[in-house]
């Protein structure tokens, strides 16, 4: 085997070492683990974060989460339940602009810009056969969520963009 190809079968196992330990170390699953008959998946929001009075002074300045291009979305308090119906990457991060966790349904594909979103939240893709891509700052790959049958908590702080397809 010559020198080359020895390395970039080098290069392709470390990638996938890589992957693999992303996966090993995800984030823990919450929610119904099996999807409904129409093939839509069932997430539950965490609790609300801390600071959510409207006295605080973030409160007074706050400003609600968007993604570009504009996508479906709706409003929903802590433990309730939201429906993503199957096609679609649900992303759910908090509104301290409103004290409720905005739900965020991304079908077309398509690469999502976002804003002001911050703190904990929920996700699945819910799509049929297609990864989504979260991608930092500076465009690196932070995380790879594979379709899968279940929501899962994810910190959308340093989540500079999504790819959904």
């Amino acid at each position: 085997m010559s020198r080359t190809r020895r390395s970039t079968l080098g290069v392709v196992a470390a990638f996938l070492w890589v992957l693999a330990s992303a996966f090993a170390s995800a984030p823990a699953h919450a929610g119904p683990d099996t999807p409904r008959e129409d093939g839509s998946l069932i997430m539950i929001m965490p609790p609300a974060p801390r600071e959510t009075t409207a006295s605080s002074s973030r409160a007074v300045a706050a400003v609600s989460p968007t993604v570009s291009p504009a996508a479906d979305y709706v409003h929903t308090t802590s433990g309730n339940p939201v429906e993503c119906t199957s096609g679609n990457l649900c992303a759910g991060v908090w509104d301290p602009a409103v004290g409720k966790y905005k739900v965020f349904f991304l079908y077309r594909c398509a690469q999502y810009s976002l804003s002001y979103w911050n703190g904990v939240g929920q996700a699945v893709n819910n799509q049929v056969g297609a990864a989504a891509f979260f991608y930092g700052q500076n465009g690196q790959v932070l995380d790879v969520a594979l379709p899968e049958n279940r929501p899962f908590t994810y910190d959308w702080t340093p989540v500079w963009s999504i790819r959904n397809c």
